[in-house]
């Protein structure tokens, strides 16, 4: 199965006997050699979440289509690590490959490949990785990364401690969405009456997030959102 082909793919909860949700992206181990989660957006009546799919506990995958027994097996946090599709990819030598337009993985979730417009790669010939680009290896080489020794702090005694307050943050109901803002939209929107509510191009802000909310399209926009 493709990355790809996971995204857009709409969760069917076999307990309620409907859907869910909608897959959103993939969340890989941090060796990338495993589909460790799915991203899921969930939406209400009035408003959607993201929330995470363990892999383990699909039951199957097949056009379109994640089941899964009950949608409380989703969970509000998971240990995110970055998605590699969109990164930039380039050899140990510099050569810029392009983007990761992909990933393959069997039917475990485990990653065979990655893929980078016609060339593929395979776990192995990662060499390092960031939040920002990956770094493969040139076919033969032999190249290694050290790994750097974290220093770990002096403990201060006691007494020397000066015990800070954390400042109070309050969490609004449109700060789920910050994430969204800045970004593009790759296609028109519009509601379920076929209104539109936004055009391709358009840049996300946070009045066009609360209208698309009201609207009943935020999912939409999220999809949407490049």
């Amino acid at each position: 199965m493709k990355a790809s082909e996971l995204i857009g793919s709409q969760v069917l909860e076999l307990y309620g006997a409907a859907m869910c949700g909608t897959v959103c992206d993939i969340v890989p181990a941090d060796n990338l050699k495993k589909i460790k989660a799915l991203e899921i957006l969930t939406e209400s009546e009035d408003d959607c979440e993201k929330k995470f799919l363990d892999t383990s506990k699909i039951i199957a995958v097949d056009k379109g289509v994640v089941t899964v027994k009950s949608k409380d097996l989703f969970v509000m946090q998971y240990p995110e690590v970055p998605s590699p599709i969109n990164l930039p990819a380039y050899s140990e030598k510099g050569e810029a490959y392009g983007r990761i337009t992909d990933v393959t993985a069997d039917e475990k979730f485990n990653i065979l490949s990655l893929h980078a417009h016609e060339r593929t790669f395979t776990p192995k010939d990662i060499l390092n990785k960031s939040d920002a680009l990956m770094v493969f290896r040139l076919p033969g080489s032999k190249t290694k990364i050290a790994k750097t020794v974290k220093q770990v702090p002096k403990i201060k005694p006691k007494s020397e401690e000066k015990v800070e307050l954390a400042p109070v943050v309050r969490i609004t109901d449109f700060g789920r969405y910050a994430h969204l803002l800045g970004k593009t939209l790759s296609e028109d929107i519009a509601d379920l009456n076929g209104a539109p509510v936004a055009v391709r191009g358009d840049r996300i802000t946070d009045e066009l997030i609360r209208r698309a909310k009201s609207r009943g399209v935020i999912v939409k926009l999220t999809m949407a959102a490049k």
